[in-house]
């Protein structure tokens, strides 16, 4: 899960307040589970690789057509203005403007001020005047803009499908499907979920949940990482995010790190596939403010399983 689509992973999707805020790939991922035979395994890890391939080459809002990250400072009514194929914002009606977004009693409103943007909330048409509690997505001029709103502010990520990186695009990079690296593990729940304020590759931050411990074999030692919530209650609260560093990092994959979120597992035992490790959003373009793996979960090993670093 690597762009704003219906994916678990959208629920991750914070930011250093309270937005909603894509930073990583396509949701969470069903688990390899030890019942397919290898040629079953091998040929759903494809069929998922090419998946992801197709989304980043026909998605309106793919990753890689990201062009640029907006944040308001605390107001009531926001402006977006459009200058040629980039966007700037303020806080009165400069020349340009095409979008404002009001803070109301129940939440953001939106007006048209271009006479020609499109809006959509969950895949629905937005009216003018609607509220919006939701992300939405406006479309200004082939451009495509998500708006994330929060108590204190709003971000607004732009997508351009004539960036150049997208329209180049032809399929993302991965280490061969290797099966030992879908290793047997243990979860074990913590107690008493403590909340973590992970740091972000804007110098933001956060909150997650620290959920439970992950407990593997890799390379004949016995490893563990630390599985994240962003919530402990309510929608998203059935998914683990957990983010990691290896002995890669920075050579073969992107150096901050990877991730690898899934259901949380419904019994102790399972099944934790490293090959279904993807790279953060800030991977692909600059536009995306994203979760850097905490000290705890970085692994002293080789995992040469999953995404290598997108080159470009």
């Amino acid at each position: 899960m690597r762009s704003p689509l219906p994916t678990p992973m959208l629920l991750l999707f914070l930011c250093g307040c309270a937005q909603q805020e894509p930073d990583s790939p396509a949701g969470a991922a069903p688990q390899a589970g030890s019942e397919l035979d290898d040629a079953a395994w091998s040929q759903a890890m494809i069929e998922h690789r090419e998946e992801a391939d197709e989304e980043f080459r026909t998605s309106s809002t793919s990753p890689i057509a990201g062009t640029q990250r907006l944040q308001s400072d605390p107001a009531n009514r926001v402006y977006l203005a459009r200058q040629n194929r980039t966007f700037a914002l303020g806080d009165s009606a400069a020349p340009g403007a095409e979008i404002a977004v009001t803070r109301e009693e129940t939440g953001w409103a939106w007006e048209d001020l271009g006479g020609d943007v499109v809006c959509e909330v969950d895949g629905e048409p937005a009216e003018a005047g609607s509220a919006l509690a939701d992300p939405a997505t406006f479309v200004v001029a082939g451009l495509h803009v998500r708006f994330y709103p929060g108590e204190e502010s709003v971000i607004f990520t732009v997508y351009d499908p004539e960036r150049p990186e997208k329209k180049s695009f032809e399929h993302l990079l991965y280490f061969p499907p290797d099966r030992s690296y879908a290793v047997d593990a243990k979860l074990v729940k913590l107690a008493e979920p403590d909340e973590i304020e992970m740091l972000t590759s804007r110098s933001l931050k956060k909150t997650f949940y620290r959920y439970a411990r992950i407990q593997f074999q890799l390379d004949g030692e016995d490893r563990e990482l630390t599985a994240f919530k962003s919530t402990l209650e309510g929608e998203g609260s059935e998914y683990l995010f957990i983010p990691f560093r290896d002995s890669t990092s920075g050579r073969e994959t992107y150096g901050a790190g990877r991730f690898l979120d899934l259901d949380e597992p419904q019994t102790e035992h399972f099944v934790l596939d490293f090959n279904r490790a993807y790279n953060p959003l800030c991977n692909y373009s600059p536009a995306f403010n994203c979760p850097i793996p905490p000290r705890e979960n970085h692994l002293k090993v080789a995992v040469r399983a999953g995404e290598l670093t997108y080159p470009h």
